[in-house]
């Protein structure tokens, strides 16, 4: 059965739409089009000049190679549509659990706060402030030296005397001193429960009771009060 030019299938504006994998400007079409042309051409060429179809079949290994980069791309949004959606469903777990993330601002309820420091290197002496709204200084920890890494530490929420205060928005604020005598500033992080888990664009994040938005990335480690 011979071909004809005749028999490869061209666009047709007035026609239904279909499914892209059916469409014929998909690559798949696209690349059983240029076969057709190309053995049409084949079949029609001057035998005493033979037409280049080095090029012809370059081409073709192209659509060939976009074909299956598609493919791939189809592929790897799948899978990581299924990643998101299963860290969703992990993250969800941690309702009501207490998160430790970055951060100076403490709201005190009433429980302990899970607080901690986050050292470069050791020190031979790290202390945590903790001020009112006002920047009054309501107590000092004293925690001492402390190796490189996470300092874990709890404020009861009692003021320098021992007394208890009021629930509402505290500050902490860290130094600390190197073995040299140098001042350091450590990072600070504050544990709050976490009151939801969301979605904003791609990123996975939790809302604390704090207030605050963390990145599920950012969260340094979930503390047992």
């Amino acid at each position: 059965m011979s071909t004809s030019i005749n028999d490869i299938r061209t666009y047709d504006p007035t026609a239904a739409a279909a499914k892209s994998s059916n469409s014929a400007t998909s690559t798949q079409d696209m690349a059983q089009n240029f076969l057709k042309m190309l053995t049409v051409q084949l079949q029609n060429q001057d035998p005493l000049n033979p037409m280049d179809n080095a090029q012809m079949t370059s081409q073709l290994a192209q659509l060939n190679m976009v074909d299956g980069v598609n493919k791939l791309n189809t592929t790897m949004g799948s899978l990581m549509a299924q990643m998101q959606a299963a860290n969703f469903m992990n993250l969800s777990g941690s309702v009501g659990k207490t998160a430790l993330a970055a951060g100076s601002d403490v709201y005190f309820t009433g429980q302990p706060v899970s607080m901690a420091a986050k050292l470069n290197d050791a020190v031979a002496s790290l202390k945590a402030t903790i001020t009112d709204s006002n920047g009054q200084i309501i107590d000092t920890l004293d925690l001492g030296p402390a190796s490189t890494g996470v300092t874990d530490f709890f404020w009861d929420g009692s003021d320098s005397q021992g007394n208890q205060v009021a629930s509402g928005a505290y500050k902490l604020q860290l130094s600390a001193k190197d073995l040299q005598g140098n001042d350091l500033t450590p990072s600070a992080y504050v544990g709050a429960q976490v009151a939801s888990v969301g979605v904003e664009g791609t990123d996975l994040k939790a809302g604390l009771t704090d207030g605050r938005k963390v990145l599920a990335t950012d969260i340094l480690k979930w503390v047992l009060v």
